[in-house]
């Protein structure tokens, strides 16, 4: 069918393309490399096959060996499948996107090119350093660390710009500046080294010439170099860092169930934070039957405990309608069973009504499985298009909040609207002056306290959201 070259970006996930999005959505494989940021796979359809083929894995095979194999997956796929080729940054940019467009185009197969957010540009400019400025250069390079190990590399280094980013080049460094200052630059020329740029942990260490080629810095890749003049901007323009030191040290009281409150801690810890576990509400068991389901059009699923519930008492897999889940992580658990559910784009009950009303025919026979505390919104959005049913198949038992950990944090994540429900009966002084934060807005109408709403329904949308408040004061 069509094969396309994908570049997926630096590592913020906000800056991949739309449509690098929905090719992802769509596609039937994809064969990628290691990425700055592995979340954008969930993107793709649970029946998407998935094929690694990274190249900085201990013992991996010569890049050589392993891009012929990419090779024959394009040769071999291309023509009967939508095949997505993932590459991070953008795939024309020391990607070998050409090479493999060649492959393509030798081979007759359909192909497309989807640029992405290059992390020579990108990368910097997070790390508040513009690769253009007109008080400092109207030109600029961009080399690979490789290029100093090459006999007879095709770059005059006596000739480059004063500034010049390097990519892939922690490893390369030393020789790089060893070259540049061989052929005339100051051993005090300034430098950057930019550690994970538009991630969580990015780090700037700023340097000169003379440290890189001695060695001095000290950090695992993915590092960015900057050198020359422009590299002393961070100093003034840096603003990432200082956004993401606002959240250090926060503490953050996590309201959800239990069991997904590890998983929680951990993605916070990326951010500096600290998750502390105070789960306002538990699952608690109701008796159910699921009914023949060959008599229904479609299942519906709000939640990972409903999957798992349910797939307790039938085989799901033999389910021959559609499915539809409420968000990647109760899709995932489906597609663990290997049920193939698609979901909507906003991750709440009235998105994934939506979705549904855009990808059924009217009148189909719905049943959603779900809690007994749901909210009725997803219900009255679509009994009157469809026939309808809801078994609630397990319930949700409120917990007490614990008034100590409110005064040792800084911020409360409020999971859903029962445990906005249970944080509602505890004394008001006890959230006094505590910034809260709700996943969405039916968590929101349970709230009456000021509070923040995420805008992604999603536990990174939480942490998103508050980091924006910190940042911009606003709620």
């Amino acid at each position: 069918m069509v094969v396309y070259i994908i570049g997926a970006g630096p590592g913020d996930l906000e800056l991949v393309t739309l449509k690098a999005k929905r090719l992802i959505q769509e596609a039937d494989i994809i064969i990628y490399d290691k990425l700055a940021n592995p979340e954008i796979l969930a993107w793709a359809s649970p029946s998407c096959e998935m094929v690694y083929m990274g190249k900085r894995e201990p013992g991996h095979q010569h890049s050589q060996t392993i891009q012929v194999e990419i090779n024959d997956l394009l040769k071999e796929h291309g023509k009967g499948k939508r095949v997505v080729r993932l590459k991070g940054g953008d795939p024309f940019i020391f990607g070998r996107g050409g090479e493999e467009a060649e492959i393509c185009a030798e081979n007759a197969i359909p192909f497309e090119i989807v640029p992405g957010i290059s992390s020579a540009f990108a990368v910097p400019a997070y790390s508040g350093i513009p690769v253009s400025h007109r008080d400092f250069n109207s030109s600029f390079a961009v080399l690979t660390g490789h290029e100093s190990d090459k006999d007879g590399s095709q770059i005059d280094w006596a000739r480059l710009p004063d500034n010049i980013i390097v990519l892939m080049g922690v490893g390369k460094i030393s020789r790089t500046a060893a070259k540049l200052m061989d052929n005339g630059r100051a051993p005090d020329t300034p430098a950057a080294a930019i550690h994970r740029g538009t991630t969580p942990r990015q780090k700037t260490v700023l340097t000169d010439l003379k440290t890189l080629k001695e060695g001095g810095i000290d950090l695992e890749p993915p590092v960015i170099f900057v050198i020359g003049p422009i590299a002393k901007l961070h100093n003034i323009l840096s603003w990432y860092e200082k956004k993401l030191a606002l959240c250090k040290n926060k503490t953050v009281l996590l309201t959800g169930v239990e069991s997904h409150q590890q998983a929680q801690i951990d993605t916070l810890e990326q951010f500096g934070m600290k998750g502390v576990p105070m789960p306002l509400i538990e699952i608690a068991d109701e008796s159910f039957e699921i009914p023949d389901l060959s008599g229904y059009d479609a299942l519906v699923f709000t939640s990972q405990e409903g999957v798992k519930k349910v797939a307790e008492k039938i085989e799901l897999a033999g389910f021959k309608g559609k499915v539809f889940s409420i968000g990647p992580k109760t899709r995932n658990s489906l597609s663990d069973m290997g049920i193939e559910a698609s979901i909507g784009e906003k991750f709440n009950s009235e998105g994934l009504a939506d979705h549904i009303t855009g990808n059924l025919e009217k009148g189909s026979k719905i049943l959603a499985l779900r809690s007994s505390a749901a909210t009725p919104a997803m219900k009255e959005k679509l009994s009157g298009l469809f026939d309808y049913h809801e078994i609630p198949i397990y319930g949700i038992k409120t917990l007490q909040a614990d008034a100590s950990l409110m005064d040792r944090s800084d911020v409360i994540f409020v999971m859903s609207s029962s445990c906005a429900r249970s944080l509602g009966e505890i004394d008001k002084d006890a959230l006094e002056g505590k910034v809260i934060v709700s996943i969405g807005p039916e968590t929101s109408k349970n709230i009456s306290q000021s509070h923040i709403t995420a805008q992604e329904h999603a536990f990174n949308g939480m942490i998103n959201a508050y980091i924006d408040y910190l940042w911009t004061g606003l709620l």
